[in-house]
């Protein structure tokens, strides 16, 4: 626990504060970046590149388009409408993920308004009510490591936060699985 009374866990792209009255999830640049080839290497599609969209296609298909060029030493072929097409479609790919990035850095979750934290495979999935009308919210996490998701699980139980999926979870420890429910101190 820190001086300002939150207990901490690391997260693929970033820290996670468990406070006494919400959760502080703060997502860095570079870590956001890094857990990209990760995802992709795990066989999934990282939020970061799931807004390139269909700039980021054009973009592609755009620079594509200028390899054979290229490649058979006719770079005089290359017009200026190619070049300015290509550029946009790059432009506004990397705008998404710019844009991404900037938007899921920093997220704070009232803690009476967590529903419960489901420890899935790999992630935590954060359940609550996100406009104050019932509508869940799903936020989700991925420790760094084992350590982590059982600093998460202490950290969480400890704020009187309903876990699921912890009894039958190896890398959470015996004593947060069958500590007494707790109720958050107001």
């Amino acid at each position: 626990m820190s001086r300002t009374g939150a207990w901490s866990f690391a997260t693929v792209g970033g820290r996670v504060r468990v406070a006494p009255d919400e959760i502080r999830i703060r997502r860095g640049v570079v870590d956001a970046l890094r857990g990209v080839p990760r995802a992709l290497a795990a066989g999934r599609v990282p939020p970061e590149l799931r807004d390139v969209g269909w700039s980021g296609v054009g973009a592609v298909l755009a620079l594509g388009s200028l390899v054979p060029n290229l490649l058979w030493d006719d770079v005089g072929a290359i017009g200026a409408g190619d070049l300015l097409v290509a550029g946009v479609g790059l432009l506004a790919a990397v705008g998404g993920v710019a844009v991404t990035i900037a938007r899921r850095r920093r997220v704070a979750i009232r803690l009476d308004a967590v529903d419960y934290v489901a420890f899935e495979e790999e992630e935590l999935v954060v359940v609550y009510d996100g406009n104050g009308e019932g509508d869940d919210t799903r936020e989700t996490l991925r420790p760094r490591d084992d350590d982590e998701r059982a600093d998460a699980a202490v950290a969480l139980r400890l704020r009187g936060v309903e876990l699921r999926g912890v009894d039958g979870d190896e890398r959470v420890s015996r004593t947060v699985v069958d500590a007494p429910e707790t109720e958050l101190v107001g």
